[in-house]
């Protein structure tokens, strides 16, 4: 801190401004492989990895065939959600959803073998590029989606927690996040883009510059009239699509079990995967290898499920719900002559203060 003795205030922040964002990209990789190795640590204490492993053969093939059709159903609803999303920027043509499929596929891709959730910067730009819109707009409508997903999943989580009698700690967190997600909700539906705008912009020096910059701009953006008589019914889709695919991720969780031989209740499966989701958005390695696992078997061993059934559990939950997006795009990449190298560096390039705000 001795280099900042005596700086003006004004100077410091640009130079974080300036060099924060390469540090961050320089300890990203290192700093997320750590945190998952100490995850699995812990995830991996009083599991009898033989029994583990000896179910994990045993799984039956069935269920897990059932959870490649509700895959397929969460990819189109998901798309149907970004479309709607694109569409409040008034793109110059309409948006297909053959063409953006691809291009979530892609993205998905990029979380799973490239740090940092990359992918989600990926798939904007490859949207902005493909549709011809603003690369600012289209990351703004992805950081949009994280917003609306982790409010839908909080209330969910909670409601499980509550219908369970889960222990009091995990009740009250699961409430709390589910206060804020109900603020964030009545924010954008009725206040608008604008007035969840106007709060953003008051806590950006607590939050990571270009997220919530991205955010701000791209709410702005909307509010100065891009096309406000879409935005309500969009962010209203959006946030029901939300709740429905999460809904159908404890379904996969639930299907995971019965391949399994395990008894779980649909309010049960519907906690250890929001508690799941919730728990990969920690720093790790790509994939979210380690954070899924602990959050997973933490989450179930609380519920009752033992610690290898839980890890077994975790494992199976985590190939089934990343692989077969993951493998969908990798294919969509190979029909598109696009390198994945060569897609995230140009997504790199893609920076909240491209946002073109109408004044």
């Amino acid at each position: 801190m001795a280099r900042f003795e005596g700086t003006p205030p004004a100077r410091r922040r640009a130079w974080l401004r300036d060099v924060g964002p390469n540090l961050r990209r320089s300890l990203t990789a290192p700093v997320g492989v750590l945190v998952s190795v100490a995850a699995l640590w812990v995830a991996l204490r009083g599991v009898n990895l033989t029994a583990a492993a000896d179910q994990l053969r045993q799984a039956a093939p069935g269920p897990l065939l059932v959870i490649l059709g509700v895959i397929a159903v969460q990819l189109t609803l998901r798309t149907i959600r970004w479309r709607a999303l694109l569409a409040i920027a008034d793109p110059p043509a309409p948006i297909r959803l053959a063409s953006l499929l691809p291009i979530l596929l892609i993205g998905y891709l990029g979380n799973a073998v490239l740090p940092a959730r990359l992918g989600e910067l990926i798939r904007a730009f490859l949207a902005a590029r493909s549709e011809r819109l603003d690369p600012g707009i289209a990351l703004g409508t992805v950081l949009l989606e994280r917003v609306l997903d982790t409010a839908s999943l909080a209330l969910l989580a909670f409601a499980a927690a509550f219908a369970l009698g889960a222990p009091a700690w995990l009740t009250q967190a699961a409430g709390l996040a589910a206060l804020a997600g109900i603020a964030v909700v009545f924010a954008l539906l009725v206040g608008g883009l604008a007035l969840a705008g106007r709060l953003l912009e008051r806590i950006e020096g607590r939050l990571p510059a270009h997220a919530v910059a991205a955010a701000v701009r791209f709410l702005r953006f909307v509010a100065a009239g891009a096309d406000a008589a879409r935005e309500r019914p969009a962010v209203g889709l959006a946030l029901l699509v939300s709740g429905v695919c999460w809904l159908l991720d404890a379904v996969t969780f639930w299907l995971v079990g019965q391949s399994l031989g395990l008894a779980l209740s649909p309010a049960v499966t519907l906690l250890i995967a929001a508690v799941t989701v919730l728990g990969t958005a920690l720093p790790s390695a790509p994939g979210y290898v380690g954070t899924f696992e602990l959050a997973a078997v933490g989450t179930a061993t609380v519920l009752g499920v033992p610690a290898s059934e839980a890890f077994s559990l975790a494992v199976l939950a985590h190939v089934m719900t990343v692989a077969p997006s993951a493998i969908g795009g990798a294919v969509a990449l190979s029909v598109s002559g696009l390198g994945l190298r060569s897609v995230a560096t140009g997504a790199r390039t893609v920076r909240p203060d491209a946002v073109a705000v109408a004044e």
